[in-house]
């Protein structure tokens, strides 16, 4: 999906929810555990393959691992090879391709049964002084959190993975409200148990990936 087309604030609260597997939090510590042998349960799917946020961060936290202290990630290339299945063992690999003096360029798999079921190149880099400087664009103006209407998960009709997800509409249209713009957006957090794992760019990367096709408030 285009970036332009998608808006999102991130809070980095978390909400209880009980009754479930594992969290994403006990995901991430499982990698951290064992990346050679990681099952995602049921709950955490899309469709029939796990839910692809989920694969990218758990592979960014492997490769993030191997990195030295001082080089925050600069850029990612996420490829989604094929559908991981849940309930089956994926080992989380990564290869080390250069480690410069100020960059590292990390290749990381999500591997099952042999296959690569998702491919991240990632580029991690100390910061250094440059002449060009590039304004970030302002973030949109929205509604408080508290303010906004939640999306509620309807089992059977949403994708499994959305149970963990607390999110908040505030721009655009709901999915399937016949809207005319293309612009979605609004709070978006982890429903998790009693605790969480420090927020890094994992949480990023399966926080912004929960957000629907912005095709869907079209329809």
């Amino acid at each position: 999906m285009s970036w332009s087309k998608r808006m999102v604030i991130i809070h980095p609260l978390v909400s209880r929810l009980t009754g479930v597997s594992m969290t994403f939090s006990e995901l991430i510590d499982a990698v951290r555990h064992d990346p050679r042998a990681v099952t995602i349960p049921a709950e955490w799917s899309q469709g029939r393959a796990c839910f692809g946020g989920l694969m990218a961060a758990l592979t960014y936290d492997a490769m993030r691992a191997e990195v030295p202290e001082g080089r925050p990630v600069r850029s990612l290339a996420i490829t989604f090879v094929g559908p991981a299945e849940p309930g089956k063992p994926i080992a989380f690999e990564v290869e080390i391709l250069r480690h410069g003096k100020a960059v590292s360029q990390v290749l990381g798999r999500a591997v099952q049964n042999g296959q690569v079921m998702t491919l991240i190149q990632g580029s991690f880099g100390a910061p250094r002084q440059s002449m060009i400087a590039v304004a970030a664009d302002a973030a949109p103006v929205l509604k408080p959190v508290d303010q906004c209407p939640e999306l509620p998960f309807a089992s059977g009709v949403m994708p499994d993975y959305l149970r963990f997800m607390d999110i908040r509409w505030a721009l655009g249209g709901m999915p399937f409200s016949n809207t005319p713009s293309p612009a979605i957006g609004g709070h978006v957090r982890f429903r998790d148990e009693p605790y969480a794992s420090p927020m890094n760019e994992a949480h990023i990367l399966a926080l912004v990936d929960t957000w629907p096709p912005a095709i869907l408030p079209h329809l």
